[in-house]
């Protein structure tokens, strides 16, 4: 399958086009110290808005609006360290208060809150599954979502913005790093770390196709991949002071120039060129790329990574 098929994209424009701003008034109600929708049984608060943009989702055909959840830890006075979490596609920002070993509460969220952070999990859009021809590429959600939670809520929530780490799966990951290698962030935040799975470091189609494709077969990959104006690369703002990054993947690394039809949207080598980057930039020991990574284990060791890069 091509790194995102024109016809989800088509798809995406024609949802587009159904896209209804709401009203300003959500926004205006949140402008205290703290967050509407509290939920005790979870210490968190539900649907909190960020913008007032909606749209209809391609991926999951529901409507989605820029919302986010906060994850509060308890026991912990504060400054609180923040994590952000951009979903996978098929998905949604919420994560169900479920206690099963085998759930993303338990294997995400609940090892950072018991350290202490607040966990921020966004809904926001992608740069190629939502792009609409003639529209700038739909690239800044996660960067407005946490310019609104730190101007709103850093005080109420006891949160420290000079301690902030950017995670997230599949088309969370590879977004949340391209905002953190170069999103315009406000009210003191600093991206320390990231810890991504199946992250797509390019959204450049020319660039994909040198890097990873055959000679021969770039013709029929440029044919297939959907080609956004402005959708950025992470592998081209990677800068000596870029932050450090573990990026995982669920298959062997390639390092070689393959068929058209391998390189898809969790490629593992968009980790491997991550960190060839990084190499030139003289900060090689910032990056790590890890090949073969399940799923159920994504997580493990992301609380203590990020532990080792708070200040």
């Amino acid at each position: 399958m091509p790194l995102i098929s024109k016809s989800l994209w088509a798809a995406a424009a024609v949802f587009a086009a159904g896209f209804t701003p709401v009203s300003s008034q959500a926004l205006t109600e949140i402008q205290g110290a703290t967050p509407p929708g509290y939920n005790a049984s979870c210490n968190c608060y539900r649907a909190v808005p960020y913008g007032s943009a909606t749209w209809l989702e391609p991926t999951t055909r529901k409507m989605a609006r820029q919302v986010m959840d906060i994850w509060m830890p308890t026991g912990f006075g504060g400054p609180r360290p923040i994590v952000y979490y951009g979903h996978p596609n098929g998905t949604s920002n919420f994560i169900a208060y479920d206690k099963t070993a085998g759930s993303l509460y338990s294997r995400f969220v609940k090892p950072l809150t018991d350290q202490g952070y607040i966990v921020v999990s966004y809904e926001f859009r992608h740069p190629v599954v939502n792009y609409v021809a003639g529209s700038p590429a739909p690239r800044y959600d996660i960067q407005k979502a946490i310019n609104y939670f730190t101007s709103q809520y850093t005080v109420g929530l006891n949160a420290d913005p000079t301690n902030s780490f950017i995670t997230g799966q599949s088309r969370g990951g590879g977004l949340g790093l391209l905002t953190a290698l170069t999103g315009k962030f406000t009210n003191g935040t600093t991206v320390r770390a990231l810890w991504t799975y199946q992250a797509q470091t390019t959204f450049n189609c020319n660039e994909m196709a040198n890097d990873f494709v055959l000679e021969n077969e770039r013709s029929q990959f440029l044919s297939q991949c959907t080609a956004v104006p402005g959708a950025g690369s992470s592998l081209q703002s990677v800068s000596v002071s870029a932050p450090p990054v573990h990026a995982a993947y669920d298959r062997p690394f390639r390092m070689e120039l393959v068929h058209a039809s391998d390189v898809d949207v969790h490629y593992p080598d968009f980790g491997y060129q991550l960190c060839r980057r990084y190499q030139a930039e003289a900060t090689e020991s910032a990056c790590q790329a890890t090949p073969s990574v399940a799923g159920d284990t994504a997580w493990v060791g992301m609380a203590d990574y990020f532990n080792a890069h708070r200040q």
